[in-house]
């Protein structure tokens, strides 16, 4: 549980702030209200202490549909994702349940990482210091390897190897 708060802090440090006015701006952004949202609600999720467990549950359900609502990102607690998660920009993030991510996560607006649909099972892992950009779509039971960047409006369906870039529809390797 006291994890996710020191997870929190590495993730507020992604956040390049200079003086007083970029603490201003940063504190109105809703990226950095949506890493709290989720970063509170995962730790919730964790207490794992069978009586209070469903009122606990009940709680964070209700703490991700306000931050889905007011905030335009689906960021479930049920979602692993290790210190350093940097949201740029909220507004339609939808990431599945059961995704797991390693450190250093950015993500941009637009972005939906989770299953093909369509009764396809499986969804995405993620290894560390990944990049995904705008709209893109990171789908089905794949591995994105660790040092990957992922290009606007991609849509990778297929493994991305360890330090490649992918771009494109579906999306291609053009830098290893």
């Amino acid at each position: 549980m006291f994890t996710q708060f020191k997870y929190l802090y590495r993730d507020l440090t992604t956040w390049k702030l200079s003086g007083l006015k970029g603490l201003f701006y940063t504190f109105f952004e809703g990226g950095v209200w949506a890493t709290i949202a989720y970063r509170i609600n995962r730790s919730f999720f964790l207490i794992d202490i069978p009586i209070v467990k469903i009122p606990i549950r009940i709680i964070c359900f209700i703490l991700f549909k306000l931050s889905e609502v007011f905030l335009g990102i689906s960021l479930p607690p049920e979602v692993d994702i290790g210190p350093g998660l940097h949201i740029g920009h909220t507004g339609l993030i939808i990431i599945n349940h059961g995704v797991r991510a390693g450190r250093n996560l950015t993500i941009a607006h637009g972005v939906t990482i989770g299953s093909k649909g369509l009764g396809k099972i499986g969804i995405p892992t993620l290894g560390d210091n990944i990049f995904i950009g705008s709209g893109a779509k990171v789908l089905g039971k794949i591995l994105v390897g660790s040092n990957t960047r992922i290009g606007a409006n991609a849509v990778v369906i297929s493994d991305v190897p360890e330090g490649a870039t992918a771009v494109g529809v579906p999306a291609k390797i053009i830098i290893k």
